[in-house]
C-alpha cells in the first residue's frame, strides 16, 4: 500500500481503539442501517417498482396490440373489397352536378374531379360530404365558405375527390 494510505488507516484504527465498546456498536450499527437503504434504493425499490407497474403496462401492450390488429383486418378488408372503376366512381357525383343544375359544375382530371359549387344549401351538401354509394370515394379535400348574404345557410366552394386508379393490384 501506498504511505498516505497506509497512514490514514492508522489513524482511523487508532481512533476506533480509542472508542467505548458501545460507541462502537453504535457506528455499527448506523453503517449497517446505512448499507440497508443503499440496498433498498438502488436494488430493491426500482424492481418492486417495475414489478408494480407491469401489469399496467401489460394491459396497455394488449389494448394496443387489439387495436393494431383490428386495423390490420380492417386494411385487409379494404383491400379485398373491389375497386369501382372510375367511370362508375364518376356516376354519383355526375348525377349530383345534375340535380344540382346551375349550382354545381365538375371538372375531371386523371385521378381528381373537383365539384365546383356555387350557393348550395346544406340538404344538397350533405350527401356530397358522405362516400358515394357504390364508389367508395368521399371529398379528399373541402373548402366551403357559408354565404353571409342568404337568410338561410348556403355554401360555395369545391370538393375535390380523388378516383380509383384504372388498375389494381392485388398484393
Amino acid at each position: 500500500m501506498s504511505r498516505p494510505i497506509l497512514v490514514w488507516q492508522q489513524a482511523l484504527q487508532a481512533r476506533w481503539n480509542a472508542l467505548g465498546a458501545r460507541e462502537q456498536r453504535g457506528l455499527r450499527l448506523a453503517a449497517a442501517a446505512l448499507l440497508v437503504l443503499l440496498v433498498w434504493s438502488v436494488a430493491l425499490a426500482p424492481a418492486l417498482r417495475t414489478l408494480k407497474n407491469a401489469q399496467t403496462q401489460s394491459a396497455q401492450l394488449g389494448q394496443a396490440a387489439e387495436r393494431m390488429q383490428a386495423l390490420q383486418a380492417r386494411a385487409r378488408l379494404l383491400q379485398a373489397k373491389p375497386v369501382a372503376a372510375p367511370q362508375e366512381a364518376l356516376k354519383p357525383l355526375q348525377t349530383a352536378v345534375t340535380a344540382l343544375g346551375q349550382s354545381a359544375s365538375l371538372q375531371v382530371s386523371g385521378e381528381q374531379a373537383t365539384l365546383t359549387l356555387k350557393s348550395v344549401s346544406a340538404q344538397s351538401l350533405g350527401p356530397l360530404l358522405a362516400p358515394a354509394p357504390g364508389s367508395g370515394s368521399s371529398p379528399s379535400e373541402a373548402h366551403l365558405q357559408r354565404d353571409a348574404a342568404s337568410a338561410e345557410p348556403l355554401w360555395s366552394g369545391s370538393l375535390v375527390y380523388r378516383l380509383p386508379a384504372q388498375t389494381r393490384t392485388k398484393p
